[in-house]
C-alpha cells in the first residue's frame, strides 16, 4: 500500500511538470474582482480608468481613479455603479460620487451608498460621463462647522448695509410729520417722499441676522428679500410682521392721517430667534462649501429664503433648535436649496453631534437676539389746530352761493342778478392750516359749468388749485366768487347787499 501511495504522489510530481512545461496558463486561475461594476440595462458598458485624479479642494481627495464610462450622455435605464476600495473606508469619512460629462465642465456630486463593511462606494445615475469617488474628514468638518456657527452668530453691519437714502426728507417733515427713534442701532432708517407726494419710511437692517418686525399702521411698499409676502412666513406671523434680511432695507407707507401715529417695532421672539439660528446655521454651511471649492455663487440669504419656502420649515420656527434641524436642515431640504452640494453638506447637518451642539448654542442665541435686536421707528403727524369742519356750512354773497360739507366737498354758483348765471362749479377742500379764527385750505376744480363768463380773469378750468382764506367769517375764494360770508358777516353787510 505503501508503494502504491509513493506511485500516486510521483504521478501528481510528474502531471504538474508536465503542465509547467506546456505553459502557466494551463495552471487554474483565482477568479478576480474587477474594481467597478456597472449594471445597465441595455447597455453595453466600458469602463476606462484614467488615472488619479486631481483633489478640488484640499478638505477633499480622491480615494478612487477617475473613471470614464460609455456610452457617454443619457441612459435608457438608470444604471448601478460599485467601486471596490482598496482598503476600507475609515468611519470618520463621508464618501461622495463626483460626476461630469465631459472633461471641460464642473464636477457635480451624487449620493453615495458605502458597504457595511466599507469596502465598496456605490451610486445610480442615468447618464455615463466621468466619475470618481471623494471623500473627506467628518469630525474635522463638524469642527470647522461649530467654529463658522459661532462666527455667524457674531453681530455686525454686513458689507452691503448702509444707511437708506429718501427723496425729500425736508418736505416729508412738513404738514405736521415727524419721526423719532429710541436707543440701539439695529436699524437704520429715513423718512421722505416719493414722486406721487406718499410719505416712506425706509429701514436697513444693520445686524448680521434677521429682523422681523412689526408694522401696523404702515405697509409694507417694497421688500428687496420678501420673505413676509410667502404664504408660509405670513400665517406663522399673523401677517402682521416683515422679515428684515441681514443688510436688507424695507420701504413702509407711511401718510397719516392728522393725530395719527404709526411704528415700526424688532423685538426679540421665538421666531425672531428660529431665524436667527437658521441664517448662522446656513452661513457656516456655505462656508463649508467654500472650503470644498463649491460654493461659487451660493448666498446664505437666498439659501434661507429658499428653506423657508420649504412646506416643513415655517412650521417648526419658534419651537426650538431641534425643531428646527428636523424641518429645515433634513437631508432632503439640504440638497433641494443646495443641489447636487447638497450631498456634500448633508451627513454634516444629520451628525448628532451638530443637533447637540445647536441645542447647546440656543440660550446663548436667545441672549443674543435679546440684546440687540431690539428698535423702534415712530412716525407721527401733529393734528392741525383746524380741520375741513372750520370751512364747512353755507356761505352767500351778492347774487352767489356756496356750500361746503364737513369731508371737504364744495359747490358754488356765481350769477349777475336774479336770472343771469356766470358759472356752476365743483371743487374739494382739503390740508386745512391756521386757526378757526384764520384759515386756509386748497381747493382743486373738480367740475365747471359756463354759462356766461363776464368776470376779468379768466374761467377756471378742471383740476385747477387755488387757496381759499377764512377769516372773521368770510371766506375768499379767488377762482371766480370774491367773497362769501356766514351769517354774522351777511348781516354786516360785508358781502354785498
Amino acid at each position: 500500500m505503501a508503494t502504491t501511495m509513493r506511485r500516486s504522489g510521483r504521478s501528481a510530481i510528474v502531471a504538474i511538470v508536465l503542465l509547467v512545461l506546456a505553459g502557466c496558463d494551463a495552471l487554474p486561475q483565482a477568479p478576480s474582482t474587477p474594481e467597478v461594476e456597472v449594471v445597465a440595462p441595455g447597455v453595453e458598458v466600458h469602463t476606462r480608468s484614467l488615472g488619479s485624479g486631481e483633489s478640488p479642494a484640499p478638505d477633499l481627495r480622491f480615494i478612487s481613479d477617475v473613471y470614464e464610462l460609455s456610452p457617454s450622455g443619457v441612459l435608457p435605464a438608470q444604471a448601478t455603479v460599485t467601486v471596490r476600495m482598496s482598503v476600507p473606508i475609515a468611519q470618520i469619512y463621508v464618501a461622495v460620487v463626483v460626476t461630469r460629462s465631459s472633461t471641460a465642465e464642473p464636477w457635480e456630486y451624487l449620493p453615495a451608498v458605502v458597504a457595511p463593511d466599507r469596502t465598496s462606494v456605490s451610486f445610480t445615475t442615468n447618464r455615463f460621463g466621468y466619475f470618481g469617488v471623494l471623500e473627506y474628514d467628518l469630525d474635522q468638518a463638524i469642527e470647522r462647522f461649530e467654529r463658522d456657527f459661532v462666527d455667524g452668530l457674531a453681530d455686525g453691519v454686513p458689507q452691503a448695509a448702509g444707511a437708506p437714502s429718501c427723496d425729500n426728507e425736508q418736505s416729508a417733515r412738513g404738514d405736521g410729520y415727524s419721526a423719532a427713534s429710541g436707543p440701539g442701532d439695529a436699524l437704520a432708517w429715513c423718512l421722505g417722499k416719493d414722486n406721487a407726494g406718499t410719505r416712506v419710511l425706509e429701514v436697513t437692517n444693520r445686524r448680521g441676522h434677521p429682523l422681523l418686525a412689526s408694522h401696523r399702521g404702515m405697509d409694507v411698499i417694497e421688500n428687496a428679500v420678501d420673505w413676509a409676502q410667502w404664504p408660509s412666513l405670513s400665517r406663522i406671523a399673523a401677517g402682521d410682521r416683515a422679515v428684515i434680511a441681514p443688510g436688507g432695507t424695507v420701504a413702509f407707507n407711511a401718510d397719516l392721517a392728522p393725530g395719527a401715529s404709526a411704528a415700526i417695532t424688532t423685538e426679540a421672539d421665538d421666531i425672531g430667534h428660529s431665524l436667527y439660528a437658521l441664517h448662522a446655521t446656513v452661513t457656516a454651511l456655505v462656508q463649508a462649501l467654500t472650503r470644498f471649492a463649491a460654493g461659487s455663487g451660493v448666498q446664505a440669504a437666498e439659501i434661507t429664503n429658499k428653506i423657508l419656502a420649504g412646506q416643513s420649515c415655517p412650521g417648526s420656527l419658534g419651537k426650538g433648535s431641534g425643531a428646527v434641524v428636523a424641518d429645515c436642515l433634513d437631508a432632503k431640504t439640504i440638497t433641494d436649496v443646495f443641489g447636487s452640494r447638497g450631498f456634500l453638506l448633508a451627513p454634516i447637518t444629520a451628525a448628532d453631534p451638530v443637533a447637540a451642539y445647536l441645542a447647546g448654542q440656543w440660550q446663548e442665541i436667545v441672549d443674543r437676539f435679546n440684546d440687540n435686536s431690539a428698535y423702534r421707528v415712530e412716525v407721527a403727524r401733529a393734528k392741525p389746530a383746524v380741520d375741513l369742519t372750520v370751512f364747512a356750512g353755507e356761505w352767500s354773497g351778492h347774487t352767489r352761493s356756496l356750500t361746503i360739507t364737513s369731508d371737504g366737498h364744495a359747490k358754488e354758483h356765481v350769477g349777475d342778478g336774479c336770472c343771469h348765471p356766470i358759472v356752476d362749479l365743483t371743487f374739494t377742500v382739503s390740508a386745512p392750516q391756521g386757526t378757526r379764527a384764520a384759515a386756509t385750505a386748497t381747493i382743486t376744480v373738480t367740475s365747471v359749468t359756463l354759462h356766461d363768463w363776464v368776470l376779468p380773469q379768466s374761467p377756471p378750468k378742471v383740476g385747477q388749485t387755488a387757496t381759499i382764506k377764512l377769516a372773521n367769517g368770510v371766506i375768499t375764494e379767488p377762482l371766480a366768487g370774491g367773497t362769501y360770508c356766514d351769517r354774522a358777516a351777511s348781516m354786516a353787510g360785508i358781502c354785498g347787499a
